[in-house]
């Protein structure tokens, strides 16, 4: 079968319909004669049936006295010998000995004993009606040879046997069976020049159907299935030739899928290459970034230790800060205390350099009247000198009053001495408490000032403090953003790796198909 043409392969379907509508054609034809012969049983056994159902009514009246049993039986043959059905049909009666009681047609025949009359075809006609009155239900089909009438040459006939028991009557009618014949004939005569009508019809459209298969095809399709193979197994090399007009056709079709393929294929070959060469060196750049996140995540740990450790410096600067501030506080309250305690000072130096030039002046006083009472002494004794005895007494008073003018001088110069140096030394030291004044008050500003800067230092301690935090946390945000690089770095990795076995796969996949330029790398090697 698989050697057979197209041709050849759809005239088969045709041949096998021929036959299939001639079987169908006799088989119909064979269908109608039986059908024909059934609705002729059908009309004979009515007819016998009229016959017996005639007998049956005048045997009852006969038993219900209406009518003799002889005259009963008169009438029932008179009326069944006017039976006729299908034109010329009647019914006989023959009794159940096979002696004629009635025949309609050949009356010559009433009253024979006809039990070894046989018919053209050497049939015991009259037993076999016989037998099948004698049958369990009575009746029966019986054929038989019997000239029509006005004919000479017998006919095949069928007849239907119905027995009346209580006369032992059979009757029979008959129909003769060549018109069934003539009607089958033609019936299938006519069914046969219809199917040659209807074949000759198909026989064109399917020799048109074939042209246009072989046209669509483009050639057997024998030729369309092994090209069709070929490229299945991957080979696009060689030409295929297309007939001038079948450009249409299946083949032309699978030439341009060809074409299209091993074009299609080449530069899919060309892209999985270079997808492959793109895999491995994005595959070599994520282990290189891989290897790189995990210094740059190492390093990012370090930071953050680092991190960690100069956050404890700084907020311990920020307390050691906080502390100064105090201790600048406090220093700066004891500095203003001293500069109070200074000006106090200074204020009583000033007041015992007023009191040191009051003594100066009331010293000066007393020299003043020393050197008086010494000039009054010198003059009360160059009186007493110029009294003689008299003023003796008044001379060693004056000369005592002398010595303590002298006595008191020269305290008072002594006095006068001692205050010019405690005044000269109150004076040094005034300016001296002056000048620690001022050194206090430089003091308490420097102190002031350093209470300041140390405040400026302890927030900005706090905000270096909280800027660390932030730092840390960002250092700990990059840590886990450059962990999660880390995870997809492995994942792009994973993707390039497997992206590269698929390319692989890809190319074994695309191998199996052969183009011309695989065709001549293999013929220039």
């Amino acid at each position: 079968m698989s050697r057979l043409t197209l041709r050849q392969k759809l005239w088969i379907p045709l041949l096998l319909t021929w036959v299939g509508l001639l079987t169908l054609t006799v088989w119909h034809a064979l269908q109608m004669r039986e059908m024909q012969l059934t609705e002729r049983k059908h009309a004979l056994a009515d007819v016998t049936e009229m016959a017996y159902s005639i007998a049956a009514g005048l045997d009852r009246d006969a038993q219900a006295g209406k009518i003799g049993a002889d005259a009963a039986k008169q009438q029932a043959l008179a009326r069944i010998a006017d039976l006729r059905y299908s034109g010329n049909g009647y019914v006989t009666v023959v009794g159940a000995d096979s002696v004629v009681v009635m025949h309609p047609m050949a009356p010559k025949l009433n009253g024979k004993d006809m039990s070894q009359w046989k018919d053209a075809k050497g049939n015991l006609l009259y037993q076999d009606i016989a037998a099948a009155g004698a049958s369990p239900a009575g009746i029966g089909y019986v054929e038989y040879w019997w000239p029509k009438p006005g004919e000479k040459e017998p006919s095949s006939k069928l007849g239907f046997v119905k027995r009346y028991k209580p006369w032992n009557w059979d009757f029979i009618a008959g129909v003769y069976q060549d018109d069934i014949q003539a009607a089958f004939y033609h019936t299938l005569v006519t069914s046969l020049a219809v199917l040659i009508v209807l074949g000759a019809a198909i026989s064109l459209l399917t020799s048109l159907a074939v042209k246009s298969v072989r046209r669509s095809v483009g050639g057997e399709p024998s030729r369309a299935a092994e090209l069709a193979r070929q490229i299945a197994a991957g080979d696009l090399t060689g030409r295929i030739d297309v007939a001038h007009g079948d450009d249409d056709s299946i083949v032309s079709a699978i030439a341009y899928t060809r074409d299209t393929l091993a074009g299609a294929v080449s530069r899919v070959k060309s892209a999985a290459e270079a997808i492959h060469t793109a895999a491995a060196e994005i595959a070599t750049g994520n282990g290189d970034l891989s290897s790189r996140t995990e210094q740059q995540a190492a390093s990012l740990e370090e930071t953050a230790a680092a991190m960690d450790e100069l956050t404890s410096t700084v907020k311990q600067n920020a307390e050691n800060a906080s502390r100064a501030t105090e201790v600048a506080a406090s220093a700066s309250s004891e500095a203003e205390r001293g500069g109070g305690v200074v000006g106090d000072v200074v204020s009583k130096v000033r007041a015992i350099a007023e009191s040191s030039k009051k003594v100066a002046d009331i010293t000066s006083v007393i020299d003043s009247i020393a050197f008086q009472t010494n000039i009054l002494a010198l003059n009360a004794a160059v009186e007493a000198a110029r009294a003689g005895e008299n003023g003796r007494g008044f001379a060693v008073v004056a000369s005592e009053v002398r010595s303590l003018a002298q006595r008191s001088a020269a305290a008072a110069k002594e006095i006068r001495v001692l205050v010019d140096t405690s005044l000269t030394q109150v004076e040094s030291g005034a300016a001296l408490a002056e000048s620690a004044g001022q050194a206090m008050d430089g003091i308490v500003t420097a102190v002031k000032r350093v209470t300041t800067i140390v405040d400026e230092i302890a927030t900005a301690s706090v905000q270096q403090s909280t800027g660390i935090d932030e730092v840390n946390r960002a250092i700990a945000q990059m840590d886990g953003a450059t962990q999660q690089n880390a995870a997809l770095v492995e994942q792009a990795a994973a993707a390039a790796a497997s992206l590269n076995e698929q390319t692989q796969q890809l190319g074994a996949a695309i191998r199996v198909f052969r183009v011309e330029a695989d065709a001549g790398h293999a013929a220039g090697r």
